[in-house]
Order: structure tokens, then C-alpha cells, then sequence
């Protein structure tokens, strides 16, 4: 029974010991690194846009236009406050004498 137990302890160690070996990444040598680090990361930002892209085209894709329709509403709704703001700050003053001395528009 001992010896049974120490054979299985035995080849459970060597087991883990092979697959601790192949667990570690090993760097591929049979090509050069590049050095120039812009390069990578140019290819970084490449490949981070278009995966960008695709995840935002597929939310696009479940999107209707009837559950935007709150937030057209709402922008639309500060687009005209901002352009009666921009119409009052730049529409010309007409100074008129009054009583209290104040700008009349």
C-alpha cells in the first residue's frame, strides 16, 4: 500500500512538474524584435480602433430609433436654448433713455 501510494505521489509529481515547465511562454527568437516602439504602437492603436469600431458598430446595429427618440428630443431641446442665447448675446443693443437709466432691448 506504501509503495502503491508512493508510485501515484511520484507520478502525480512528475506530471506537475512537466506541465509547470510548458506552462511558462517562451519568446519566439527566430525573429528580431523590432526596437522602433512607435511602430508597435501605431500597430496597438490600429488594432484597438478597429476592434473599437466593430463593437460599436454591433451596439449601433441593436440600437432603434424609437429608443433615441428621448435623447434627439433632449438635444434638440438644448440646441434651441443655445441659439436664443447666441441671438441675444449678439442681436445689436438699442439704447434708449428711460428714467432708471437702463438699457431697454
Amino acid at each position: 500500500m506504501a509503495s502503491r501510494n508512493f508510485i501515484l505521489l511520484s507520478v502525480f509529481l512528475i506530471l506537475l512538474i512537466i506541465g509547470h515547465a510548458y506552462g511558462f511562454v517562451k519568446r519566439d527568437m527566430t525573429q528580431a524584435p523590432d526596437l522602433n516602439i512607435l511602430k508597435q504602437v501605431k500597430r496597438n492603436l490600429n488594432q484597438f480602433r478597429a476592434c473599437l469600431d466593430q463593437s460599436l458598430a454591433a451596439i449601433a446595429g441593436q440600437v432603434d430609433v424609437k429608443q433615441l427618440q428621448p435623447v434627439f428630443d433632449a438635444l434638440g431641446d438644448q440646441v434651441d436654448r443655445l441659439s436664443k442665447v447666441f441671438e441675444i448675446l449678439t442681436s445689436p443693443q438699442q439704447r434708449t433713455p428711460s428714467a432708471g437709466g437702463g438699457i431697454l432691448e
